[in-house]
């Protein structure tokens, strides 16, 4: 849910969704994992038309591996909202909601189809796949940080080099007396 929340508009490719690709690529990074069970999650509107691998055989692949697919529908179709342009207006484009490749995919992977009309249902299927699916994991985590140790020794190194120019001036006399 962290990730996806760093997703925007300006990330995506204009071409298409890569179904395909997506599988064949999670598949390769996950190909040597020890975890006992090994899982993946499409969330999608199924509509296949970029990349060069096709789905189904990206999720035979996955499921050579032992990796279950659960896929998740997401979308509807029609007209619907792409982002907004440059004064606000939201960008209408046309979707298309294919749950056929989708129920393949699944049903090959060995996982379950799921179909998500809003935000409430989405965690509700993302509950559940959690439930359905425990393993322990251990992750690294990094966390970038700025140091802000040169701002403070830029001034406090002006301050000292202020305080020497003046030592040896009446200023000094004056706070002395």
């Amino acid at each position: 849910k962290e990730l996806i929340s760093d997703i925007s508009f300006n990330m995506m490719d204009a071409k298409g969704t890569a179904i395909g690709s997506a599988l064949a690529v999670a598949t390769n990074r996950m190909r040597e994992s020890e975890a006992n069970s090994k899982v993946m999650v499409l969330l999608s509107d199924g509509d296949n038309n970029a990349g060069n691998v096709d789905p189904i055989f990206a999720a035979q692949l996955a499921e050579a591996m032992d990796i279950k697919i659960y896929t998740i529908a997401v979308g509807k179709d029609g007209m619907v909202p792409y982002g907004t342009d440059f004064f606000g207006r939201p960008q209408m484009v046309e979707s298309y909601l294919n749950e056929t490749t989708l129920r393949d995919i699944a049903r090959i992977g060995k996982g379950r189809f799921y179909r998500a009309s809003d935000g409430d249902a989405l965690d509700g299927i993302f509950d559940e796949i959690d439930e359905l699916e425990k393993a322990e994991i251990t992750e690294s985590r990094y966390k970038e940080t700025i140091d802000f140790y040169r701002v403070y020794l830029m001034w406090g190194m002006f301050f000292f080099f202020v305080w020497l120019l003046l030592k040896n001036t009446f200023f000094n006399n004056f706070l002395i007396d």
